[in-house]
């Protein structure tokens, strides 16, 4: 129970750490803790073990390190440009620990939902292109040493330690390592600080110690775990009187904790410029998705149009999409033209008669049709239209529609006696599976102006349409 608390504690605790901030919001040098950056880049001393380094000394200046999750591209312009490398570098680390999320990209113009745009002023001077967080934690993921697999890299510090004991270093690459650390931020901070206000995430965040202080304590425990048993160059006299601990760590007062951290006015105008560009950029996007959906805009404009009937309250998305909740008002009319058409030309109620249907029938069947008719003709929004000969226009669905439900390709026939069975096959077959089609067809129209219908549900009344269709051939033909 202790353990699943402490697991719990952790995870809420890491899951707090990232930064958190709404879309187009800067990160600013107090998010990113850009001196504390600074000052581990910075740093003087060439002390860690680089395995990505050629042996041979020759070619050493003549190729960058090899990354295998990173393109040619990026590692052409992390050469040319050392400080873009650098930038670079200090965005992997915030990545590497969690306080950059998955969920960040750097690039205006990202069109997915599921990423915020986050201009980033202070490492954006060389080049602007940060990528995003996804890309860097995939290219982070694909670094380790050449002689271990993924399956047999550490996982605690004490797999680190273990490692170090037996004389293999580095003990795992610096990615890994870090990595470990930061999960297991509690085991680094209670066998290393001295302290129990703060552990090793805390470093990464606006806290009142000195930025220097923190990336000498953070260099300390990458050599102590990384480069172990050697001699940490990053001692200091509190380190050295107190074996295992980190430096000291350098309270500030309110005033020095104001001065560090501060952007410069080139970068809060950078910010403010890309800001604005990103809402534009999303604008934009927008608009031009609405115009690549004009019926959405109709069912927008429609609903608009209509006023809720007094004392009647708007039905919430859970009961709009309940197919056991009231109908809509303006889905009414749509599902009531369904529901005719389905009494009208229903292949299962010519089976249940066992007859072909009498003329009043058939004058009833046409006056309805005609009904739909008209009201589809009123309501559908001509894109691709015929002239009619009376002058009015209609879409390519509605000249079929209107084909379908006027037209009776056997009217002249319905009363002829044939002795030949082709002819009364060929008519009986003919006859039915025009019913049919009209059935469809009026299915698929209510289907195109009413997304309330389930394409399951059409799919199932097309097929038995068809099953019924087919039996009420057979047994028409058997009458």
């Amino acid at each position: 129970m202790a353990t699943q608390k402490a697991n719990n504690s952790s995870f809420a605790r890491r899951k707090a750490f990232a930064i958190k901030h709404q879309e187009a919001e800067p990160l600013t040098r107090r998010d990113l803790q850009y001196d504390f950056l600074h000052h581990i880049f910075a740093a003087q001393e060439r002390v860690f073990t680089d395995t990505t380094l050629p042996s041979s000394t020759e070619d050493s200046g003549s190729r960058p390190p090899s990354l295998s999750g990173t393109s040619m591209a990026l590692r052409d312009k992390m050469q040319e440009t050392p400080a873009f490398a650098t930038d670079f570098a200090k965005m992997s680390l915030l990545a590497n620990v969690g306080r950059v999320n998955t969920t960040m990209t750097f690039l205006p113009e990202m069109r997915t939902a599921l990423r915020t745009y986050h201009p980033v002023p202070s490492l954006q001077k060389a080049d602007a292109n940060l990528q995003d967080a996804p890309r860097i934690k995939n290219i982070l993921k694909a670094c380790r040493l050449k002689n271990e697999a993924t399956t047999n890299m550490p996982v605690t510090p004490a797999e680190l330690r273990a490692r170090a004991a037996t004389g293999v270093v580095p003990s795992t690459s610096i990615v890994n390592l870090l990595f470990v650390l930061s999960n297991h931020f509690t085991t680094v901070a209670h066998d290393h600080f001295g302290r129990l206000e703060i552990d090793l995430l805390d470093l990464f965040l606006p806290i009142k110690i000195s930025s220097l202080s923190r990336a000498r304590a953070f260099l300390w425990l990458a050599f102590h775990y990384h480069e172990a048993p050697s001699v940490n160059p990053f001692d200091d006299d509190h380190a050295r009187q107190n074996v295992g601990r980190i430096p000291e760590l350098v309270i500030l007062s309110e005033k020095e904790f104001e001065q560090e951290n501060v952007d410069p006015e080139d970068e809060r105008d950078y910010a403010t410029k890309m800001t604005k560009l990103r809402m534009e950029f999303l604008a934009k996007n927008a608009q031009a998705t609405e115009s690549n959906n004009p019926k959405d805009r109709k069912g927008i404009a429609k609903s608009k149009a209509k006023a809720s009937p007094p004392g009647r309250s708007i039905p919430t998305k859970r009961e709009r999409s309940d197919p056991d909740s009231s109908v809509e008002e303006g889905n009414a009319e749509e599902i009531d033209q369904l529901s005719i058409a389905l009494h009208v030309v229903s292949p299962l109620a010519l089976l249940m008669s066992r007859s072909r249907p009498t003329p009043a029938e058939t004058t009833t069947e046409r006056s309805n049709a005609a009904r739909i008719s008209r009201a589809l003709l009123e309501s559908s929004t001509p894109h691709a239209s015929i002239r009619h000969s009376n002058g009015t226009h209609r879409s390519i669905l509605q000249q079929a529609w209107h084909v379908v439900t006027s037209v009776d390709a056997f009217f002249d026939s319905d009363e002829e006696e044939s002795t030949n069975p082709h002819v009364t096959l060929t008519q009986c077959v003919s006859k039915y599976w025009l019913i049919f089609t009209r059935a469809s067809l009026l299915t698929l129209v209510s289907v195109s102006r009413s997304e309330r219908v389930q394409v399951n549900i059409v799919i199932a009344f097309l097929t038995t349409n068809f099953v019924s269709t087919s039996w009420t051939c057979i047994i028409q033909l058997s009458v």
